[in-house]
């Protein structure tokens, strides 16, 4: 594609006039100067195209260009790399030191760090934004001046199903010390991990609540969201094969459901590490035949558009942007009740929640969506109002270009006063 196409129209939610697009008194600054728009780096460790992955895709979309240039680092093979150099004005650099699906790799730190470096001072980087590489913090605050911003995609130290907390609380506080001292801003995706981050010791000033968004533009309801009479309903479930995506409960229900309702299909999007052992225990429940597993797709909305009903079974989730997609289109959704999902989902309003890891429950509420199709229509009207009103990727990417420059601002505001310009915030 052409670099120099512009991006899709800004929110009317515009940025405060009175923040500035050039800063001074820190290192860096100069660059800004020298070049129009804000420098972003973007480090992100995935390999396959989770929650930070859509996040990152969603901002490439809708970020103004006139006020930032936007870099993304991710490792050689990434799916990301494809899909982010795609979009106008973005560039996009492999690191073959970046392990994948490795965040915070200690034996690794210092094969990654110095290439980084070399990257943050080669594109006079302004503003350094992870999405979880602990070494891209390390390297961006020894590179001197830079603002930090780090986004928070999981639960690390929220109860679990039963009340007990995620394992490893020893590791867990460790984690909320790197995120104090290593980052300026830390981004939770919801409520739920900004109060995730308070329990690890994360000062709340430094916690910028910013809920991700999806492209509404793609999530449509159909023009018809009454299916016919002869198609069989489809249960869908979108996410990556993962054990905190609760696949597992899913395929428990479905062999519930068809004891009731025979002509029921089941299918699950998305690719990950239980891919074949989700396979095995489909045949294990007998109803392999029921089940299609379509891995990682690109026609997420015309998959959904075919959906009866979606699920959302997680046994830890920080924010689903499966969900929201679903609701987006007016689907009816039942998700567990954990975490950001009680944000985005109120029960029989616009959607049904159920106790997570409970597949009889999942089932049953299943099928009284599937046998009150007015109701079911009904709350996926009002999901679909939710989505619009709350979930919209512009106003996110306004949001986080908001973040960038009031991070900077202070940072510099903090170097002209203490006549130290390498002062950390």
């Amino acid at each position: 594609m052409a670099g120099t196409a512009p991006g899709p129209p800004r929110p009317e939610a515009a940025l405060d006039s009175s923040l500035p697009t050039r800063l001074s008194g820190y290192p860096g600054a100069d660059a800004m100067t020298r070049e129009p728009g804000l420098k972003v780096l973007h480090i992100v460790s995935d390999s396959n195209i989770g929650g930070a992955g859509r996040l990152l895709l969603n901002f490439l979309a809708y970020y103004d260009r006139s006020r930032l240039q936007v870099y993304v680092l991710c490792p050689a093979g990434s799916l990301l790399e494809e899909r982010c150099a795609a979009n106008p004005g973005v560039t996009v650099l492999a690191l073959p030191e970046l392990p994948p699906d490795a965040s915070f790799a200690p034996g690794r730190l210092w094969k990654q760090i110095p290439s980084m470096i070399r990257v943050i001072r080669k594109y006079n980087i302004n503003v350094v934004h992870t999405h979880a590489s602990f070494a891209g913090r390390l390297a961006a605050r020894l590179s001197g001046g830079i603002c930090v911003i780090y986004t928070r995609h999981r639960l690390e130290a929220a109860p679990r199903p039963g009340g007990t907390r995620h394992p490893a609380g020893r590791r867990s506080r460790l984690f909320g010390l790197v995120d104090r001292y290593t980052c300026d801003r830390v981004v939770a995706v919801s409520q739920a991990v900004r109060e995730d981050l308070i329990r690890q010791g994360v000062e709340d000033r430094k916690i910028a609540l910013i809920y991700n968004g999806i492209d509404l533009s793609k999530f449509q309801p159909p023009p018809t969201r009454t299916p016919p009479v002869d198609q069989e309903p489809v249960i869908g479930l979108v996410g990556r094969l993962e054990p905190e995506k609760g696949h597992r409960c899913f395929l428990e229900a479905a062999q519930m459901l068809l004891q009731q309702h025979g002509d029921c299909r089941f299918q699950i999007v998305g690719d990950g590490s239980l891919q074949q052992d989700l396979r095995d225990f489909a045949c294990k429940l007998g109803i392999a035949g029921q089940v299609e597993f379509l891995g990682l797709r690109d026609d997420i909305p015309e998959l959904l558009a075919r959906m009866s009903v979606v699920a959302v079974p997680s046994l830890s989730e920080a924010f689903s942007l499966s969900l929201v997609e679903a609701m987006s289109m007016g689907k009816p959704c039942v998700a567990s009740n954990i975490g950001g999902i009680k944000e985005i989902l109120v029960d029989r309003e616009n959607g049904l929640l159920v106790e997570p890891g409970k597949p009889g429950v999942l089932a049953a509420r299943i099928s009284w969506l599937l046998e009150h199709p007015d109701e079911a229509r009904r709350m996926g009207e009002a999901a679909s109002r939710t989505a619009t009103e709350r979930f919209d990727a512009r106003v996110m990417t306004e949001q986080l270009t908001r973040l960038y420059m009031e991070c900077l601002q202070e940072k510099a505001s903090k170097a002209k006063n203490t006549g130290f310009p390498w002062v950390r915030l």
